[in-house]
């Protein structure tokens, strides 16, 4: 039973890995949009924003993948499936932060792109936009980490 669990318990972690290369790449978008000019640059842009919508909903699965799997392993150990449910680390708590922080990052996005001609605003929903997706990027390295520390406890 034990392997079980292990193995119901490293989903989150693997597919975690493949969120947080994204979350990066979508991440430099800034500094190599800033090379781009033209269509390329519009291409580019559009292909960033599509992305930032998926990851949104990538982050959120992840999340459900994550409470999912405490509750299997709640009922393999226990045999309640709430048991398990609310977090118990500071990884787990700042797990559903970083969906907000994520959700606000995709929401100043989407305002930037439509308040493209009004220049102050398209300025200052921009500075939001980067600066919630700095945040985002200190969250999740730190919940990253966390989390890594967190596998050897599920191990």
């Amino acid at each position: 039973m034990s392997v079980l669990r292990t193995i119901i318990m490293l989903i989150h972690p693997l597919l975690a890995v493949i969120l947080v290369t994204w979350l990066v790449r979508q991440y430099g978008w800034r500094k190599r949009g800033m090379t781009l000019q033209g269509e390329e640059r519009k291409e580019s842009l559009k292909r960033h924003q599509k992305h930032g919508e998926y990851i949104l909903w990538a982050g959120i699965s992840l999340a459900l993948i994550a409470f999912i799997a405490r509750a299997i392993s709640g009922y393999i150990v226990e045999g309640d499936p709430t048991s398990d449910l609310l977090p118990q680390s500071i990884h787990g708590y700042t797990g559903p932060i970083g969906l907000i922080l994520l959700w606000l990052v995709v929401r100043y996005g989407r305002e930037t792109t439509s308040n493209k001609e009004n220049g102050e605003k398209f300025s200052k929903q921009r500075m939001k936009h980067g600066r919630a997706a700095d945040l985002v990027m200190v969250l999740v390295m730190f919940h990253s980490f966390l989390g890594f520390i967190y596998t050897f406890q599920v191990i």
